[in-house]
């Protein structure tokens, strides 16, 4: 009998790259919501999407595009110590969008449906661990947990990794956009997507990093921490549309800075500001094809969501926020 399994994607509104240091992030989670089907049968686990395919053994060696190779992780993670589950996976993205934590989303929504599949319960808190397994695969070990924290729990967090316990420590608050304004976000992509490793690179050497964020000294992590805490702390406490857009252009532009924007990201911002937006950032990795948040009147999201379009070539998208994390249906 198939199983099928989904996860919300997230928008980070303050503090990406600088939570991979130790700083506090605030992210939300998302929907339209990524799903998985699986298939039970077989001798291994053997994995097919869009954009690549591959296969995992019993031993759990890959081979296949590399672009499914943390999947591979997230099996291995799941089903440590457990009986393997050989199935075929066929992973289904609502999100064609970088910054929206697709990767991690459908590794959470793997992560659910394959615990489920081993008679294992799939709570939030192993959802996260496997996710995160992937995504450290992915991002080449920069991965700060913030995307897996966000889609295997499904609500809005202040999120942090702490260097000396080795935890993520995160609380759930019950924040909201300001009354009468709206969250867009933009897609940036025409043609070419830069890597999110490739952003965390640029934004690390920007410090003079060249170690992985557990090597770096407490020293250096706290620099880059101090550069950011202040807007965050603000945003947590900004109740007005006018303040908190303020304070998300004061974070692209720190983000711009580190060099982790891209020329698509500086148009979709001047765009969404000429048309009269609170603010504008990148979010998520930033770079060539990433995703921009804008804030807006709400009475005005349709109409401003269209002018984008016109003035930059990139669509704007009205955002939902998710009512649960990842799950098997």
């Amino acid at each position: 009998m198939a199983i099928s399994a989904s996860a919300p994607c997230k928008a980070i509104l303050f503090g990406e790259h600088y939570v991979v240091y130790g700083a506090s992030a605030l992210s939300i989670p998302i929907e339209p919501r990524n799903r998985v089907e699986i298939l039970p049968g077989g001798d291994c686990i053997v994995l097919s999407s869009s954009i690549g395919k591959g296969t995992v053994a019993q031993d759990f060696s890959f081979s296949g595009d590399e672009c499914m190779l943390p999947y591979a992780a997230v099996a291995k993670e799941a089903l440590s110590g457990r009986k393997f589950a050989p199935c075929s996976v066929s992973f289904l993205p609502a999100w064609g969008m970088k910054g929206v934590g697709a990767s991690s989303s459908l590794g959470a929504a793997f992560a659910a449906g394959l615990l489920s599949l081993s008679g294992r319960k799939p709570t939030a808190r192993k959802i996260f661990s496997c996710s995160q397994a992937g995504d450290l695969v992915a991002h080449a070990g920069k991965a700060s947990g913030i995307d897996a924290k966000t889609v295997s729990m499904g609500k809005p967090l202040v999120f942090r990794r702490d260097f000396s316990s080795g935890a993520y420590p995160v609380r759930s608050v019950k924040y909201s956009i300001p009354q009468g304004s709206s969250l867009l976000i933009i897609d940036t992509f025409s043609g070419t997507r830069g890597s999110t490793a490739e952003a965390l690179s640029k934004f690390a050497r920007s410090f003079g990093i060249t170690s992985l964020p557990q090597q770096t000294s407490g020293e250096k992590r706290g620099e880059v921490q101090a550069e950011f805490s202040p807007i965050l702390k603000s945003a947590l406490c900004e109740k007005t549309a006018e303040g908190l857009g303020k304070l998300m252009n004061d974070n692209h532009i720190l983000l711009k800075m580190r060099g982790v924007s891209s020329h698509g990201i500086e148009k979709a911002v001047s765009a969404a500001l000429s048309c009269g937006a609170y603010g504008a950032k990148l979010t998520g990795a930033g770079g060539e094809g990433g995703a921009v948040l804008t804030l807006v009147k709400s009475t005005e999201a349709a109409s401003v969501a269209e002018r984008i379009k016109e003035l930059s070539g990139f669509p704007a998208h009205h955002l939902s926020l998710a009512r649960k994390g990842a799950s098997a249906d």
